[in-house]
């Protein structure tokens, strides 16, 4: 039995912690994932592009597998740093990305992820005329609701950076809050794991959110699904609401979180 409180209850945006799971490139790995995530009674969001020229992508059968236990995301058409098209190549593989992923669930598709974190001035704007609802970027050692839907930021990636690569990325972004995060809340951690663990206790002790991102293939790649069962084992026992990126797109817009224009972001991470 998990200690992880059902999204299903009643939500207090500002008292409230919860806990949320990213899972991007629909990778076979993915299925493996879900089902360690079931096991410990983990909800999460699974980003998938149509396509992918990296690395095979899951058929629409497993797709709809994974969507009868999770949240699934648009992750583009074609995998695409967006941050480096016109805007309207960058428009039709973000409009085309949410309607292939909507024929195949048969339903709407509200949450958006930036191919490798890349986006520009514009491209939240197209995302929200898109139909989303919000946007997850890859702005690390963040814990608290964003003034712009379209650029959620996440605690934590389930890749082991170095210093100079937290700090590098912040300066490049302009994440500001996440380089002062990083040292004062994070404790300067490297090691994935131990980053994500003091996630989870700075958001129990003082709210927000935990928010993990990660790639199933990197897990087999390095061998890491030992540690990632101990994450997930972690999480089940932190007490925090576990939800998915698209419930707290829903709790931002329904006025509990006060809107703000969509604005200019720095640029984006990796």
């Amino acid at each position: 039995m998990t200690n992880a409180r059902s999204s299903s209850e009643p939500i207090d945006v500002v008292s409230d912690r919860y806990v949320t799971i990213s899972v991007d490139d629909g990778s076979a790995g993915d299925m493996k994932t879900a089902d360690l995530l079931h096991k410990y009674g983990l909800q999460a969001t699974f980003y998938i592009p149509g396509r992918n020229p990296e690395r095979p992508v899951i058929g629409p059968s497993q797709i709809r597998e994974l969507s009868r236990r999770f949240e699934i995301g648009s992750h583009t058409l074609n995998h695409a740093p967006l941050k480096f098209l016109s805007d309207e190549k960058a428009s039709q593989e973000i409009r085309e990305g949410k309607q292939l992923m909507e024929e195949v669930l048969g339903e709407a598709v509200i949450s958006f992820c930036y191919p490798r974190g890349k986006f520009n001035g514009t491209t939240p704007i197209l995302v929200k005329n898109a139909g989303f609802l919000g946007a997850r970027t890859s702005l690390m050692n963040l814990h608290d609701f964003p003034r712009n839907p379209f650029l959620w930021g996440v605690s934590t990636q389930a890749y082991s950076h170095s210093k100079m690569i937290h700090v590098r990325h912040a300066l490049l972004e302009g994440n500001f809050a996440g380089i002062r995060n990083f040292f004062q809340d994070y404790k300067g951690a490297t090691d994935w794991e131990e980053h994500f663990s003091r996630a989870l206790a700075h958001v129990g002790e003082h709210g927000g959110i935990a928010h993990m991102i990660m790639h199933s293939w990197e897990m087999e790649d390095l061998g890491q699904w030992k540690k990632l069962e101990s994450v997930f084992a972690a999480i089940s026992r932190s007490g925090l609401t576990s939800v998915t990126n698209g419930h707290l797109y829903r709790i931002w817009s329904s006025n509990r979180v006060s809107p703000v224009p969509v604005a200019e972001p720095a640029g984006g991470p990796r």
